[in-house]
């Protein structure tokens, strides 16, 4: 995935260049400052939390990415990853959060899948409903720290291991559909990744509303999945 060896290559130049992360993070009022502009883009590109965000981050993008990718194809995938970060640059830019990374362009990615996962004609394989889930549950969690975060995914899994008993299909629709009530409930906040994922529920919700005369509409979402 082209996008993952671009936040590679982004995470190893960062440490070999640390002068590269305080040219392109995000600092609240200095987009505005002439010649700065491009701290509109760059802050996606840096990860200034550790080597625990490079690690997660690019963790997440590969394995969280593959989702909407599988759903949607690549065309759709890089419109859900660029809506997504618009939408977390704006939030954080507008709530004067500083730092980068590049998780408000995976929420964007993790919100599309969400809605290709409700609206397919199925809810997509187990593990990419888990893991879009998951994620999700992770990202509620992490405002009360790590603990709290790895035990929302931990309850994601129980309680799909005990609703799937019950019907496959309206289990998995059930756990999406409380998850995208998550994203709207972080979206209602401010915060940049819950505002992230509702962009990228939008912007998927608008790719899969059928144009009279196309055939780019929501017979692509979900149908490739079995």
């Amino acid at each position: 995935m082209i996008a993952t060896g671009v936040a590679v290559v982004a995470a190893v130049a960062q440490y070999t260049v640390p002068a590269m992360v305080p040219a392109l993070e995000r600092v609240p009022g200095r987009e505005l400052l002439p010649g700065e502009w491009w701290r509109l883009f760059t802050p996606v590109l840096v990860q200034t939390l550790g080597w625990f965000q490079v690690v997660a981050n690019l963790l997440s993008l590969g394995v969280v990415g593959a989702v909407p990718e599988l759903l949607l194809g690549r065309v759709r995938w890089a419109v859900l990853l660029v809506a997504g970060t618009v939408g977390g640059q704006t939030a954080a830019y507008l709530s004067g959060e500083p730092g980068g990374g590049d998780s408000i362009a995976i929420c964007g990615l993790a919100g599309g899948a969400l809605v290709a996962l409700m609206l397919g004609p199925s809810p997509g394989t187990r593990f990419g409903a888990f893991v879009v889930v998951s994620y999700v549950a992770a990202l509620a969690g992490w405002g009360f720290g790590l603990a709290v975060a790895g035990a929302a995914c931990l309850c994601v899994a129980v309680l799909q291991g005990v609703l799937l008993r019950v019907e496959a299909v309206r289990a998995q629709r059930v756990l999406v559909a409380v998850a995208m009530v998550c994203a709207l409930a972080m979206a209602g906040t401010g915060g940049m990744h819950g505002v992230s994922l509702v962009s990228g529920m939008v912007a998927a919700g608008a790719m899969a509303v059928p144009v009279p005369g196309s055939r780019v509409g929501s017979p692509r979402v979900g149908a490739e999945v079995q």
